[in-house]
């Protein structure tokens, strides 16, 4: 299992309920159509601050969701909501309850 770790700066004024609502919508969308994709999972940090975990069958899978489907949906629903840079971390879950 191989999992991508995004930490967010958002802007003051993030629309949270817009926000989760696309990530339920993606997280929908992208499981009726991809086994290999496990979920996503948004943690709010702070008022503006915001993890974004997405789990994945193996690191081919990770890449190739990321770049096709992923990256366009996120410059749609995310990035308007982005005030900073991406903080992204890739790798393989070797331990624990998402194993």
């Amino acid at each position: 299992m191989h999992i991508v770790v995004n930490h967010f700066t958002l802007q003051d004024t993030v629309d949270w309920t817009r926000l989760e609502a696309a990530v339920e919508q993606f997280q929908s969308d992208l499981s009726a159509r991809r086994p290999e994709f496990h979920g996503v999972s948004l943690v709010r940090v702070s008022g503006n601050s915001a993890i974004f975990l997405v789990l994945f069958d193996d690191l081919d899978s990770l890449n190739d969701i990321s770049r096709n489907i992923a990256a366009p949906w996120f410059t749609e629903h995310f990035k308007p909501f982005v005030a900073g840079p991406v903080e992204r971390h890739v790798g393989e879950i070797v331990a624990g309850a998402m194993k």
